[in-house]
């Protein structure tokens, strides 16, 4: 006996994937795979520069596809004769053209399944000069591999079903990582660890419309009030409900987990403000370890932006040297100084630098400042070098009665270097959450996934909200079709010829 949809024709379709049951009872959901089929053109044998083009020690050629081993055996001849070439270990020789040998390396050969891309694999390792290298891409060609496109090898590892569409891009952001911890986190992400956040809660969501199908299915088998039965054991309301909200939780933190992710994948956008020499140039050059910036006694020497990357604790930092803040009637010193509040406005955040023995007037205008600013602040008193510690101990008085609720003031000398690291640990502090910090937990760093994972938040939430009230479960049911929609095209197993040329276009060719 079926209940029908007030409004609709016909019973929307349910399409849980429940596949069979773990020891505590709970539905373990089987790979929902997308259909992934290559057309003739990423069939055909693909060969491309894998290392950085230019003159250098090493290079490595690398072919995918059915043609990989002829091509191979065409080019590569190994130095003792062998009636087959093995499987997955380096082999010495020369690389001939015709028969003449131009130069002597390593090649490999990794047999279909078991290679990166899941095709046959060669990776030929010669010397990086580009004659040498150029010499070989031409030989595969004229052998019947074609040039790789951008991101290629790593598109066939994902449509071989070798690794999922999160972790495809984590190839490309580990190779653009610019600190040590963002290539951590992508790291993580290759390895699967959000993948496996991502299931898990894939799994609970499976589990949630594996009851309410059976109550669509089989309504007069329960009380009411009572939950439907899935392997015997009646889930009520309150257990039921009790699922949602671990659903719920687990994805808030994912969602909470954005601001660190993008600063690691992207960088944060740092400026540096304050009045005419409060020491921000000065500042600019001591955290870079460079002179970048202009410095001198007189106000006014920085007229424009000033920009450079650093490393703040792991997160890649854009530092943004302004002009000083000041009225001024020199319209040269005016429209830097209109530049300096518009980069503080698409900021991350701002370090309001001040001159420590400027006095309480010095505090009282910076605040001001600040809350004009539409981005989170950081006060930096600087010339500590020229300050007493009752000196410090005013001032931060005077930050504490102006600003109660800021961030505690970071204390420095720009000259001689006092602070400088408290001052890093205290951005990196502000920017990110402990697990970006950390580098060890499973954070969202791009966009799409964030859109992604709030899609599938929203319709959680709409499926909870429909469960607790008097809505039919065939409803209920659509919202969880709608989340498990959202986690299936995140994570590779719904996607379309448009997503994936996105995503592969901003790789570079060789991977």
């Amino acid at each position: 006996m079926r209940r029908d949809v007030p409004g609709l024709a016909i019973r929307p379709q349910i399409r849980f994937i429940t596949g069979e049951r773990g020891a505590r009872g709970r539905a373990r959901p089987r790979a929902m795979e997308a259909t992934r089929r290559m057309s003739e053109f990423e069939r055909e044998t693909i060969v491309a520069l894998s290392t950085a083009p230019g003159r250098g020690a090493i290079a490595v050629v690398r072919l995918s596809g059915a043609k990989a081993l002829p091509v191979l055996t065409g080019i590569f001849r190994p130095r003792k004769k062998r009636s087959a070439f093995p499987k997955g270990r380096p082999v010495l020789g020369r690389f001939m053209d015709g028969g003449q040998a131009f130069d002597e390396g390593l090649a490999l050969y990794h047999q279909a399944p078991d290679s990166v891309t899941g095709e046959d694999v060669v990776e030929m390792h010669c010397h990086g000069g580009p004659a040498i290298v150029g010499t070989i891409l031409r030989l595969a060609r004229e052998m019947g591999a074609r040039p790789a496109v951008e991101g290629e090898f790593t598109r066939r590892a994902f449509l071989e079903g070798k690794i999922d569409l999160v972790q495809a891009e984590a190839v490309a952001d580990l190779v653009a990582a610019q600190t040590e911890k963002a290539a951590r986190a992508a790291l993580n992400h290759l390895e699967g660890r959000l993948s496996q956040a991502l299931e898990g809660v894939w799994e609970k969501i499976v589990e949630a419309g594996a009851h309410i199908e059976a109550a669509i299915d089989f309504p007069d088998e329960f009380e009411p009030g009572a939950g439907p039965t899935v392997s015997g054991a009646p889930m009520g309301s309150a257990e039921l409900a009790g699922l949602f909200a671990e659903i719920e939780e687990a994805l808030e933190r994912l969602i909470e987990s954005y601001r660190s992710g993008r600063i690691l994948r992207e960088g944060a956008r740092v400026a540096i403000l304050g009045r005419p020499n409060a020491g921000k140039s000065t500042l600019l050059n001591a955290l870079l370890g460079a002179d970048r910036a202009i410095t001198s006694e007189i106000p006014g020497t920085t007229r424009d932006t000033v920009e450079e990357v650093c490393d703040f604790g792991g997160a890649p930092v854009r530092l943004i040297d302004t002009a000083g803040l000041r009225d001024t009637g020199d319209p040269v010193e005016l429209e830097g100084t209109e530049r300096a509040r518009k980069a503080a406005g698409e900021a991350d955040l701002s370090l309001m630098v001040l001159d420590i023995t400027a006095g309480d007037s010095e505090v009282a205008w910076a605040v001001r400042e600040a809350r004009a600013l539409d981005c989170e602040n950081l006060f930096v008193f600087n010339k500590m070098d020229k300050a007493t510690l009752q000196t410090q101990e005013r001032a931060r008085a005077a930050l504490r009665e102006s600003a109660p609720d800021a961030q505690e003031a970071v204390f420095i000398s720009a000259l001689t270097g006092e602070g400088l690291p408290k001052l890093r640990g205290e951005v990196a502090r502000v920017l990110m959450d402990e697990g970006g910090l950390s580098g060890t937990e499973s954070v969202l760093t791009r966009e799409r996934h964030h859109g992604q994972i709030a899609k599938c938040l929203e319709a959680v939430r709409s499926a909870r909200a429909g469960a607790e009230g008097d809505i039919s479960p065939e409803l209920v049911a659509v919202h969880l079709n709608e989340a498990q929609a959202a986690l299936a095209e995140l994570l590779g197993r719904d996607y379309g010829k448009a997503l994936l040329d996105k995503i592969f276009s901003t790789f570079c060719i060789g991977k």
